[in-house]
């Protein structure tokens, strides 16, 4: 896992030599690549599933999460040298018969059709090729492309089909293993996250305060014991294994209030927010702007 640089104050008395010597330690971490950033530091990020071609846009966010086919070497490389992080978006819950890989699979391999989402098709976790076409073939082409790591999406399978939980960690453990020192953020599904807690630098959290209803094709606003009850347990989870935990809700396109209102909400709870439409097909600055949080509320979590 990724690990920053800490660097303590110096201790009364320290030499003003010593200090000279501590320069050039001190400019490496100034100019340390992106990659070395601990996800802990990220304060801004933002999810883009189609190919926004604005680095610019792109590079005000701490970190992005982005759909790999939509980007090549340069444009991730670019990113990078502004400061902003870059991550690559796999879903491992589903096969997408518009990828690349998809001649790889065998269709033993699907288990039923997605039927919010055309052409994907839920996947059998426990099928030891499909666990090859992850760790074998998606993760080592995003990483050649220099993406700083992965965030892997279970994309509702688990809920669907619960008896594939131990599945669902054991690939966990592989990706960690083909990724090496990359950033690993899971899809935040209970109970595998705190099976995989050891393994992954982050938990991505959906739809927690703003959602979208695929049956009627609107958006909502949750603000229930049931949201509470979900954001105590991350919490809980964020701090046993020290994770940051990125949330991703949703909001309609013109919906500012509301997008404001759940990023106030996420802050305060230690979260990091984006909000987006459900295509995930407009890139919203909202969580690069000021937006006051009533006083005490803090960005890290509470001990």
């Amino acid at each position: 896992m990724s690990n920053g640089t800490d660097l303590h104050c110096p201790m009364k008395g320290t030499s003003f030599l010593l200090l000279l010597m501590q320069l050039p330690l001190l400019a490496q971490v100034k100019n340390a690549s992106p990659c070395s950033i601990p996800l802990g530091d990220v304060e801004t990020y933002a999810v883009v599933y189609y190919a926004n071609r604005s680095i610019d846009q792109l590079a005000k966010f701490n970190m992005v999460v982005l759909d790999p086919a939509n980007y090549d070497s340069a444009d991730i490389a670019e990113l990078k040298s502004r400061g902003c992080i870059p991550i690559a978006y796999l879903n491992v819950g589903e096969v997408e018969t518009y990828r690349g890989y998809f001649s790889l699979v065998d269709t033993s391999m699907m288990l039923s059709p997605d039927p919010n989402w055309r052409d994907r098709y839920f996947v059998d976790l426990c099928n030891p090729a499909w666990e090859r076409i992850v760790t074998q073939e998606r993760i080592p082409e995003v990483m050649r492309k220099g993406f700083c790591g992965v965030f892997i999406d279970f994309a509702g399978v688990l809920d669907e089909y619960p008896g594939m939980d131990s599945c669902a960690v054991s690939l966990v453990r592989q990706v960690r293993r083909a990724l090496g020192n990359g950033d690993l953020i899971a899809d935040g599904v209970r109970p595998v996250i705190r099976r995989i807690g050891n393994y992954i630098d982050g938990i991505a959290v959906e739809g927690l305060m703003g959602y979208y209803n695929f049956q009627t094709d609107t958006y909502g606003i949750r603000n229930d014991s049931l949201e509470d009850r979900q954001s105590t347990e991350l919490l809980a989870d964020a701090k046993k294994f020290k994770l940051t935990v990125f949330q991703l809700d949703y909001a309609a396109a013109s919906d500012s209030k509301t997008r404001d209102n759940i990023i106030v909400r996420s802050r305060q709870i230690g979260f990091v927010p984006y909000v987006g439409t459900i295509e995930l097909d407009t890139l919203f600055t909202n969580t690069i702007q000021k937006i006051n949080l009533p006083e005490g509320s803090t960005r890290k979590f509470p001990d």
